[in-house]
């Protein structure tokens, strides 16, 4: 680190970009709001990396000279600059997302508007042309020339990437792959009433697949409920369609719908992300530590409970007469 610290000192420029961080971030596997900012500063002091790294490497360090030559490829260098990017688009949706008064309707517009984003991006050259600009001026700085791997005429172990020119390699395959793996996840949402007009039969399959497990009825009957489910509600007779899960569940009939029923109700209890889960477990990790491994549950519990929820009002007189009451106590607690 203290090659780092010097070559740091040393660029004036890199310096001021770095608005005073001295230090890398972890890529942290769960806080993605980290994750963007931990490559910015890693893109940001990529000169200086590269530099820190010839000094380590010149005094034998065999680690540096492994790490040199991994960075040290315009791959590396594309791949940086461009999941940086789709990062920094999806930040400020992260935040939203972690916060305890999150609803998941709001959740999945806010994550479809994402995804309309980067699919315009996608087929938008000057994105990336701007972003390969931007890759091409950082490997200049640490003297790499743009490339992307080879490709033979006669493919015999594998075929080829399917890509003839590197924002077809880089860019496009990067954020197809993005797109896919989140237009799949919100799929129980199109049966809210007022958003039944998004059901396809694609949609319908995959929304069966995903909670069959835990539906009762086969996917005939599950595609039966739902066609009568849509006729409830294309009626005539109807005046306003619930917008929300918590409506849309409070006007099912668990007799009628039973399988729409049980999706709402998964829905609704299922948190919008893991923050509140991995908040529990942060507070317990705090609480249950090796000076207190063998208290109760019950005071386990309410020490959590006081510890996340710091809104509650304590009644301390209480709490003490309540401690002194307990049995018999050499100390007189004035009770």
């Amino acid at each position: 680190m203290d090659a780092f610290y010097n070559e740091v000192d040393a660029d004036i420029l890199t310096k001021e970009e770095l608005d005073g961080k001295r230090k890398l971030r972890t890529l942290c596997e769960t806080r993605w709001t980290s994750r963007a900012d931990s490559l910015y500063t890693f893109r940001v002091a990529l000169p200086v990396i590269v530099s820190a790294l010839e000094h380590l490497r010149q005094d034998g360090d065999d680690k540096a000279g492994q790490f040199l030559a991994a960075i040290s490829r315009f791959e590396f260098i594309i791949e940086l600059v461009t999941t940086e990017h789709i990062l920094q688009s999806i930040v400020h949706l992260i935040t939203y997302l972690q916060s305890k008064s999150c609803d998941l309707v709001e959740a999945v517009r806010e994550c479809k508007l994402i995804i309309d984003q980067l699919s315009d991006e996608r087929n938008d050259d000057s994105v990336w042309d701007a972003l390969f600009d931007k890759a091409v001026t950082m490997a200049d700085t640490i003297e790499v020339l743009p490339s992307m791997p080879r490709r033979i005429g006669r493919q015999v172990n594998r075929a080829n990437h399917p890509a003839d020119t590197p924002s077809q390699y880089y860019f496009i395959a990067e954020l197809t792959g993005r797109l896919l793996d989140n237009c799949d996840r919100f799929q129980g949402q199109n049966l809210i009433p007022a958003r039944l007009e998004w059901l396809t039969a694609e949609c319908l399959d995959k929304l069966y697949e995903t909670y069959r497990h835990d539906l009762t009825d086969n996917q005939g009957t599950f595609n039966s409920e739902v066609q009568s489910w849509q006729r409830r509600w294309s009626s005539p007779d109807v005046i306003e369609k619930p917008k929300s899960l918590k409506a849309s569940l409070s006007v099912t009939n668990k007799e009628l719908y039973p399988s729409i029923f049980a999706i709402f109700a998964i829905l609704v209890t299922m948190p919008v992300t893991t923050s509140t889960t991995e908040r529990s477990f942060s507070s317990l990790r705090r609480l249950k530590t090796y000076l207190l491994s063998t208290m109760v549950q019950d005071r386990l519990s309410s020490l959590a409970l006081i510890h996340v929820h710091r809104e509650m009002d304590i009644d301390t007189e209480r709490v003490l007469r309540s401690f002194a009451l307990a049995k018999n106590r050499y100390m007189d607690f004035g009770y």
